[in-house]
């Protein structure tokens, strides 16, 4: 073991490619969720790639469904399964993006059954989007808001937790599934009040999913990106005998803040992790 900064470093680490986490989620829990980095239309296309390579080590595992917050509106997914083709959008989002269409357009090739679950925003309670007054001194409105703002961010997780656990129970029991999300939706723990969707759906669901974090080097924030690239330029020798990308189980790491994490049971580090 050798001690780089604050890494921990140990050098008896596992590597292993996306595929092989994947089987190894699917041989822990009936269902895989796996996240992609994205902040408006930007988004790190490697980690859709990513994706659209595990779904044949998924498939092998059983897997025949994939859900993905992505898929709204709900008549999307329901004309692609009908079809087995990528609809055409008429306005610019996700959906349009080619190597998002690629990804889903794959699922459809190996004969998987897409499963909507985004929160339906027209159901959003008006009582948490009341945040303002002019009773309220600015500090006041501050905490309010950032209060609300917390309140309407765990509806929206709790909403999309509540549509996978009620697509599994209307599916046979042990049903493998797979579900793609943005950044830390699939976390396993709650933190600084926020609850996950991954957290609300272990909750609801009563089963322990394995949740697969693919972000760790992409610098989401300009202003906090030191340790993520840090962790990408450590790696690089050892990313490279993998194309670029690879990753090891959570017990596995290399590095003891991540080896200490509970909100997630693998990650995936890679030199390729711009936003375009």
């Amino acid at each position: 073991m050798r001690i780089v900064g604050r890494l921990n470093v140990n050098d008896t680490t596992v590597w292993r490619s996306p595929e092989a986490l994947v089987a190894i989620g699917f041989q822990r829990s009936s269902v895989v969720m796996m996240n992609e980095a994205h902040s408006g239309l930007q988004r790190c296309i490697r980690t859709r790639e990513i994706g659209r390579c595990i779904l044949s080590a998924a498939h092998q595992a059983g897997a025949r469904h994939l859900a993905m917050e992505v898929l709204w509106p709900y008549s999307f997914a329901a004309e692609a399964n009908r079809t087995r083709q990528v609809p055409a959008m008429p306005e610019e989002g996700y959906l349009t993006q080619p190597e998002m269409r690629l990804f889903i357009q794959a699922a459809l090739d190996l004969g998987w059954t897409l499963v909507p679950y985004e929160a339906d925003y027209e159901a959003h309670p008006a009582k948490l989007e009341k945040w303002e007054s002019i009773n309220l001194n600015q500090e006041q409105q501050a905490h309010s808001r950032s209060k609300a703002l917390m309140e309407s961010q765990n509806w929206r997780e709790d909403q999309q937790a509540r549509a996978i656990a009620n697509t599994l129970d209307e599916l046979p029991p042990g049903t493998r599934l797979l579900v793609w999300c943005g950044w830390g939706h699939h976390a396993k723990t709650a933190f600084w009040g926020h609850l996950p969707m991954g957290y609300r759906f272990r909750e609801l669901s009563g089963i322990d999913h394995f949740a697969l974090d693919q972000t760790v080097t992409v610098d989401g924030d300009a202003e906090d990106s030191q340790e993520e690239s840090y962790l990408a330029e450590q790696y690089a020798s050892e990313l490279a005998a993998y194309g670029g990308t690879a990753g090891f189980l959570t017990e596995d790491s290399p590095v003891s803040f991540l080896r200490d994490r509970e909100d997630y049971d693998a990650f995936i580090l890679s030199t390729q992790n711009e936003m375009a």
